[in-house]
């Protein structure tokens, strides 16, 4: 084979085609429906879907930002560099994407049939609420994120965090242990 052909490094510049958005020529705005929308270089984009690249690490900087058809428009590389009333609309977009409430009591663990059932307590933005979530395949969906930090994702792909397991109770703790790995 011969290998002197073409050098790979113009056909991935002509695949991918994205560039930093620059904060001077975006304007986000909320469409009646509850949805992000933006205009850009001329463009307009009546749906954007915002994604964190680095969720946990860097929450605010290197998102994309994708059409309604899931075509990447561009990364915003840090969203510190827009004005506030541009921010707040991302920053909304964001947290109703990664919802992700703290788990503060794990009252009860069942074990059936490949699934995992967890009775808790969560809390988000408002007053601590009961809940139940279903893991299957709890080496993949129970995640160590360091020594006391830990994320849950449920079968229907919601998320769940417990930012330290130090500051749960022992009983919950304990009923935690069999599945943290």
């Amino acid at each position: 084979m011969d290998m002197s052909a073409a050098p790979i490094a113009p056909l991935l510049s002509d695949a991918i085609d994205l560039g930093y958005l620059d904060p001077a020529e975006a304007v986000f705005t909320q469409t009646p429906g509850g949805f992000l929308a933006m205009k850009y270089k001329g463009s307009d984009y009546p749906r954007v879907a915002v994604r964190r690249s680095l969720p946990l690490g860097m929450p605010n900087e290197y998102l994309s930002l994708a059409d309604a058809e899931g075509k990447e428009i561009a990364i915003l590389r840090d969203l510190t560099r827009f004005a506030p009333d541009q921010r707040k609309l991302v920053e909304s977009e964001m947290n109703r994407r990664y919802y992700c409430p703290n788990i503060i009591d794990v009252k009860s663990v069942k074990d059936q049939l490949g699934y995992v059932y967890f009775e808790l307590t969560v809390q988000g933005s408002g007053a601590p609420t009961p809940r139940m979530c279903a893991v299957k395949d709890v080496n993949k969906n129970i995640r160590m994120l360091s020594d006391d930090d830990v994320i849950m994702f449920d079968v229907d792909g919601n998320r769940y965090r417990i930012p330290s397991l130090k500051a749960l109770n022992a009983k919950s703790r304990k009923r935690l242990e069999p599945y943290l790995f």
